[in-house]
């Protein structure tokens, strides 16, 4: 009997260290913890370039051709009265400025062009030019360079770095002021001439009804693309109700030139204008001072500002003669304007009417400033001569 209890109480023994296990508590296994990935979120667009594709022009664009950064100019193909578009080194037969460069009004006597990051103008007095101006009032911009004038005298295009920009250069509009004697601050013209690459050289023959402009979007080291389009007489752009945001961006940035031909026949007319100017013999440049005439009397007649007598005279008929190309581009500006005119829609015509009045009294106020200079001009000559 007792060796049955001692059996028993060893069973017992053995047994507890399970029986105690069980009464345990679980301890709980360590869970894992996998990081959860932040979302993505797309970087907002720059509030400039949402505005500027709400307004994006619907331009249609005639052709594009990709050629050396070095000779792009050469494939700007201009009518004589547009003017003329160069480099600077070839103007000036310098090797200060290789990348910038200079445009000639149709008269041959007044350019503007860039020199160290800045715009400058100088008129042709007698046989040089004058000492150049700075242009003012455009704004806080670096590297200004590639102007161009339209026929009108008034409205100037540049290139620059500036606070409206969308990165590199970037193509703007300014007008001068003649109430101050400066250029208004300048805008830009915005898309689909502009984006983040560098957009600069606009050019606009009127005559031929052609533009051009250069860009290096999308294009290698030291290549560059000259789009040639058909400028708007008016400003058209893009309704966002007529076309859908992907097809606006599209255009904005010029994805496919075939995209704006509409039916074609604007763009084949244009193809055969700008045939027509790439066969035209290329016209010569006109020679410092080519032009000048000033009658003194009917026996005289001088063609040189170093031909004046006068104390004072030399300076005033240089102020007669720049006096003079300015009524000459705003007549020839005023008949443009008055042969458009009679195609124009009513929209156009009520702008056109304004500018045209405008114009016609400006006109008017040279004319009389011209006469009463040339009189003056004259007497003092004459009174020089005779004392002599």
């Amino acid at each position: 009997m007792k060796n049955a209890v001692i059996a028993v109480l060893a069973l017992l023994a053995v047994c507890m260290p399970a029986n105690a296990q069980k009464n345990k508590k679980k301890v709980a296994a360590k869970k894992t913890v996998v990081a959860k990935k932040p979302p993505i979120v797309e970087p907002e667009e720059d509030p400039k370039v949402t505005k500027m594709l709400e307004a994006t022009q619907d331009i249609v664009f005639i052709d594009s051709v990709v050629v050396s950064k070095e000779e792009f100019l050469s494939n700007y193909y201009l009518n004589g009265e547009t003017g003329k578009v160069m480099t600077y080194n070839s103007f000036f037969r310098s090797d200060k400025q290789p990348y910038s460069t200079v445009y000639l009004n149709q008269l041959g006597n007044k350019c503007y062009f860039s020199e160290n990051g800045r715009l400058y103008t100088s008129d042709m007095l007698g046989n040089s030019w004058s000492e150049p101006s700075e242009i003012k009032g455009i704004g806080d911009f670096n590297r200004a360079n590639y102007p161009f004038v339209m026929a009108d005298g008034t409205t100037l295009y540049f290139a620059a770095i500036g606070p409206e920009g969308l990165g590199g250069l970037d193509i703007y509009v300014t007008r001068y002021d003649s109430s101050t004697g400066n250029f208004l601050k300048a805008e830009n013209i915005g898309m689909p001439f502009n984006s983040d690459a560098n957009d600069y050289m606009y050019v606009i023959d009127e005559i031929e009804s052609i533009g051009y402009f250069a860009t290096d979007r999308r294009q290698p080291e030291g290549k560059v693309c000259i789009y040639t389009f058909i400028p708007n007489h008016s400003r058209s752009t893009y309704s966002p109700d007529e076309y859908e945001e992907e097809i606006i961006r599209s255009r904005a940035a010029i994805d496919r030139i075939r995209d704006t031909w509409g039916d074609g026949q604007a763009r084949n007319a244009a193809l055969e204008r700008l045939a027509r100017l790439k066969a035209a013999p290329k016209t010569t440049e006109k020679k410092a001072g080519q032009g000048f005439s000033f009658i003194v009397d009917d026996n005289l007649v001088y063609t040189s500002l170093s031909d004046f007598r006068s104390a004072g005279n030399r300076e005033r008929a240089a102020e007669w003669q720049k006096l003079t190309a300015q009524q000459q581009e705003l007549t020839a500006s005023l008949e443009k304007a008055r042969a458009y005119y009679h195609a124009a829609s009513s929209a156009e015509r009520n702008s056109l009417k304004r500018e045209i009045l405008g114009n016609e009294q400006k006109e008017q106020s040279l004319q009389a400033a011209i006469k009463k200079l040339e009189k003056t001009i004259r007497n003092e000559e004459l009174k020089t001569l005779k004392k002599k």
